[in-house]
């Protein structure tokens, strides 16, 4: 090179060269960064795919539950209307406690109870029959599994 070229290069940057990096340091840094941020995003979105579905299943759970349970419903009040039209045309029998007893099945393992009592009103222009309650009652037992030995403390 020629004198006069060599006059004219810029002097380095003390700076960098005390410091061992290049003007292209920057670029790997983000780089990196730009990396991480796109796994932090992927599994953010996965875990949201996740939570999106878990809460589908359960909701489909919980509409085949409540959609058993109504129209279980709409069979006992079949039930209970036959009843009434028995009572009415005189071909019901009075138990002994005066108590009905009406179930359908909601699931595998739940009924729906009725619980209905004679009226004696009937004559007084009263009802038939009087409900005392209806209520989802388990057909099975609940038998919990043995739970683990927790230290209490003593020795």
């Amino acid at each position: 090179m020629s004198e006069k070229t060599e006059r004219w290069k810029a002097p380095p940057d003390r700076e960098e060269e005390d410091l061992g990096m290049s003007k292209g340091a920057g670029v790997g840094m983000a780089s990196i960064l730009l990396i991480v941020m796109t796994l932090a995003f992927t599994t953010f979105g996965v875990l949201s795919l996740v939570s999106a579905m878990s809460d589908v299943r359960m909701s489909r759970k919980a509409l085949a539950t409540a959609a058993a349970y109504y129209e279980a419903e709409g069979r006992l009040q079949e039930q209970l209307a036959d009843l009434d039209a028995d009572l009415l045309a005189g071909r019901a029998e009075i138990p002994e406690q005066g108590l009905w007893e009406l179930k359908e099945e909601v699931q595998e393992v739940q009924q729906l109870l009725l619980i209905v009592e004679h009226s004696d009103k009937a004559q007084e222009g009263g009802g038939r029959y009087r409900v005392l309650w209806q209520r989802l009652v388990n057909t099975v037992e609940w038998n919990p599994e043995p739970g683990i030995d927790i230290w209490d403390g003593g020795m």
